[in-house]
């Protein structure tokens, strides 16, 4: 029955899509609509993002084979957590539980064989990259804004900004449009953007042939 955790009756839904695209506000909306579900995140996982611009590049002009990326336990974890069995997030420390539906937070969808394989239904947000991107840059000014007073931490944000938008120019925006063209087409439901999580439930509970909640 459902709820028990037991190999056999668990799913993982997968979302992916580029950074501002909505996959957490979508991931955490869906969580408490599917009932007995966990949130996954490959953030608390992947390595990519400690890597120097540089390698990042040489990644890319070999080919972007996801394959090559660090994401340490993530397969292992995923497959143990479709067992029935918990697991330890590797950031947090938290124990997760396992639970009927797991709702992955992905960079990689099906393109990284590990991890992909193991994906009942792949969700790809079809969030334009110019909203995705004007998304993320409120996020990240939102702490700045809200403080009443000038100070070195807003500078230093504004480094960091001025570094992001740099990194983006000579790399980022040419890894989303080759992200765009490899997952999106695997993708089992094209998620347009600000469609209301109930919504997006109905599809994806048509899609695994179960009934509506």
């Amino acid at each position: 029955m459902p709820g028990t955790g037991q190999a056999g009756l668990i799913s993982l839904i997968g979302i992916c899509g580029p950074p501002g695209s909505g996959k957490s506000t979508l991931a955490r909306a869906l969580v408490p609509l599917l009932g007995d579900a966990v949130h996954i995140e490959m953030d608390d996982y992947q390595r990519m993002t400690e890597l120097p611009l540089e390698q990042i590049a040489g990644w890319f002009a070999r080919g972007a084979d996801h394959d090559e990326l660090p994401v340490p336990h993530l397969a292992e974890h995923l497959t143990l957590l479709k067992q029935g069995r918990s697991v330890v997030n590797p950031t947090t420390g938290g124990v997760i539980r396992p639970a009927r539906f797991i709702v992955l937070e992905t960079h990689f969808g099906r393109a990284h064989r590990a991890t992909g394989g193991l994906i009942d239904l792949l969700l790809w947000m079809d969030t334009p990259a110019d909203v995705a991107l004007a998304r993320n840059l409120r996020t990240f000014m939102a702490p700045w804004l809200a403080s009443s007073t000038a100070g070195p931490a807003q500078a230093d944000g504004l480094t960091w900004l001025d570094g992001y938008l740099s990194s983006y120019l000579a790399l980022v925006a040419e890894l989303l449009v080759v992200q765009r063209q490899r997952l999106r087409g695997a993708a089992d439901l094209l998620v347009a953007p600000d469609v209301p999580a109930p919504m997006v439930l109905t599809g994806l509970l048509a899609r695994l042939r179960l009934p509506a909640a």
